[in-house]
């Protein structure tokens, strides 16, 4: 009697881990009661060029991303939700909108980082601050902007259990990252969720 018992036990235990590991999110995939997100990122400047169809130089990581509302009432998605993060080196980058990659006029700031040094010299605390501003001006590129926008993922209510997706381009430098160093983060109407890759 006692043997039957254990082996019950010991069959509901192992169908419930089994359950609990079911929920687990696979690479490039997350989601909970609300929304469920699905996801790749291109790094390399080859894949990056075969998906927006043009180059965008260094330094910008393109997500294509798939956002599925799974409520019964409609629900705003779009670029401004989602956030891509290093763990490698600790950048941050919220999406970029297709005219800030086209051209057009741009503010520079540079970091000063020299009373950083001072500190590390004199054991004393430091700040660093803004070390220069310049503008950069420089023509529209008209066809990229429009290859850019008709693939953006666009920022709009979504059908109840309806979906959109597109790609989200970021600016990191991505030279000496891999998959397995970013995640993209998600903070919007359907919640907080964190997309990881391998």
């Amino acid at each position: 009697m006692k043997l039957s018992a254990t082996v019950v036990i010991f069959c509901a235990l192992s169908t419930l881990t089994a359950r609990a590991a079911d929920k687990k999110a696979f690479p490039g995939q997350a989601g909970n009661d609300n929304i469920e997100l699905t996801g790749t990122l291109l790094i390399d400047a080859a894949e990056i060029h075969d998906a927006v169809g043009s180059d965008l130089g260094p330094g910008i990581v393109v997500a294509r991303v798939k956002a599925s509302n799974k409520t019964g009432d409609p629900m705003r998605i779009g670029p401004g939700d989602f956030s891509l993060l290093s763990r490698k080196n600790g950048d941050r980058g919220d999406a970029l909108a297709p005219g800030e990659l086209a051209g057009g006029s741009a503010l520079i700031v540079k970091r000063d980082t020299a009373a950083r040094g001072w500190a590390h010299i004199t054991n004393q605390p430091g700040f660093t601050g803004v070390g220069g501003m310049s503008k950069a001006d420089k023509p529209v590129d008209e066809a990229l902007l429009a290859a850019l926008k008709s693939k953006e993922m666009p920022d709009q209510e979504t059908k109840p259990n309806g979906s959109v997706e597109g790609l989200l381009y970021f600016s990191m430098e991505s030279a000496k990252l891999k998959l397995k160093d970013l995640s993209l983060t998600y903070k919007g109407a359907g919640g907080r969720l964190s997309m990881e890759f391998k």
